[in-house]
């Protein structure tokens, strides 16, 4: 819902408080209804086996024989349960999308696709050590400031 939407339904008596006044009720009751209206995420992460090959091809949108082929080719490695029933995690299910894509989409053989995969893994890893270094800067200028300050 708008913010009109939420206006129109509380109808909000003019005269009793000032437009501004007013607006800011509104807003605050529309954050309010926003926080509660947010789907909730369990704290689950996105590395644990969870679906089972069939739900992965779905998500996907392949066939489970193209999964245990991309697992042959090892493209991907899906974790097993105690049964030995593939597992997948949401991390898997992400790279088979790009897998996919690249693939079906763009032609690129496996070779090509293992080559890609380790050259986004890289990025990932270099993104993370500069937050990591963004960090450490920004505590030595804090540090360096209130050095400077006294």
């Amino acid at each position: 819902m708008t913010k009109e939407t939420y206006h129109q339904t509380l109808r909000v008596n003019k005269n009793a408080m000032g437009e501004d006044d007013m607006s800011q009720e509104i807003n605050k009751i529309y954050e309010i209804f926003s926080n509660l209206l947010k789907p909730r995420q369990a704290e689950v992460s996105n590395s644990e086996p969870r679906y089972v090959i069939s739900v992965a091809a779905r998500m996907v949108g392949i066939e489970a024989h193209t999964l245990r082929y991309y697992e042959r080719l090892g493209l991907v490695q899906p974790q097993r349960s105690r049964g030995n029933i593939r597992l997948y995690s949401q991390d898997d299910v992400d790279q088979l999308c790009c897998i996919k894509t690249l693939m079906g989409d763009l032609g690129v053989n496996s070779a090509g696709i293992e080559v890609a995969l380790r050259l986004m893994q890289r990025m990932e890893e270099i993104q993370h050590q500069l937050g990591e270094m963004e960090v450490r800067v920004e505590r030595l200028m804090k540090t360096n400031m209130e050095s400077d300050i006294e």
